[in-house]
């Protein structure tokens, strides 16, 4: 891998640490003010801003995955103005509430709301510098992988699916990150929650993964053994996990481990008792692999037929 990808994929993934930790902030300021929105003035501007952080996560994840250069500069010129416009916006709504006295210094945060403020400031900067240096900004992010070749509509569905996973691992990545604020080893049922805590680390990892293998395979640096071989080992160890967590929830369900211990990062499953979080976790990270998998082998084998039938030049 060249020193440009790498630098490139290390980039990707420190916006993903901060997408996530921002994600699961701005969920719980969404939930805060859930029941009718009767607060909505006061904490939009809160959760929008920590979910801008995902939006420049997925714009910058376009951008290196979009080979055509028109695409690339037209999107990234897009996304310039969006950055500017919206955190201008969200800055401008924060700023007026702190006026007002709706906003009082630490009562979320040690900080808050300067880390709110702080996020809109960089975003906003973020955007004008898009703007004013647009080719500079195209020249120094490269391509790193290119998405398999697939029908339109497949790739459609597949953008979509993968928008809801990413959003779901974002999540649970941030719960992850936030667990030392909140865990409490002394509870009883302590035991059946680690089955989940393995998922909420393995459900960013597929998406790691994922990414590692397309930049490495397109440029040829990793011995297929290895790469199936790594391939195989994360879906049985996904599989069985999510068997596990499937089948400990159902054996638990009863015990309350949930309020005892995850009441916090699965608010909507504490507030009405639907044990969503758990098969979620369960799920979701071994459907991913699957489905990722079973495309990947039908579009190989395609590529070979066609390779196969094509005549030697």
């Amino acid at each position: 891998m060249s020193k440009k990808t790498l630098i490139a994929f290390l980039v990707e993934i420190a916006l993903y640490v901060l997408a996530a930790l921002t994600f699961y902030q701005g969920f719980h300021y969404f939930m805060a003010d859930v029941d009718g929105f009767k607060h909505i003035l006061k904490i939009g501007p809160m959760f929008l801003s920590c979910f801008m952080v995902t939006y420049l996560l997925f714009a910058y994840y376009y951008l290196t995955h979009q080979p055509n250069e028109a695409k690339r500069a037209k999107t990234l010129k897009a996304n310039g103005l969006g950055f500017i416009i919206l955190s201008g916006l969200l800055l401008v709504l924060v700023i007026v509430n702190l006026i007002l006295g709706n906003y009082e210094f630490g009562y979320v945060t040690a900080i808050f709301p300067v880390d709110i403020i702080l996020i809109d400031v960089c975003m906003l900067a973020l955007g004008i510098l898009i703007t004013l240096k647009r080719d500079w900004v195209l020249a120094n992010i490269p391509v790193i992988c290119k998405e398999y070749s697939t029908p339109k509509r497949l790739t459609v569905i597949m953008r979509i699916l993968g928008f809801i996973y990413t959003w779901i691992a974002l999540y649970f990545c941030g719960a992850l990150l936030m667990a030392p604020t909140y865990i409490d080893l002394t509870t009883p049922t302590f035991g059946h929650t680690i089955p989940l805590y393995l998922l909420m680390l393995i459900a960013s990892l597929v998406l790691f993964w994922r990414e590692f293998y397309l930049a490495y395979s397109k440029e040829k640096e990793m011995d297929k053994g290895i790469a199936d071989g790594v391939r195989y080992a994360a879906l049985g160890i996904t599989t069985v996990l999510g068997i596990v967590a499937f089948v400990t929830n159902l054996a638990f369900e009863s015990t309350y481990y949930i309020s005892h211990n995850l009441q916090c990062i699965l608010p909507i499953d504490y507030m009405t008792s639907l044990n969503l979080g758990p098969k979620l976790l369960a799920f979701c990270p071994m459907i991913a692999l699957w489905i990722n998998f079973i495309c990947s082998l039908t579009i190989m084998s395609k590529t070979q037929k066609k390779e196969a039938t094509e005549p030697l030049s």
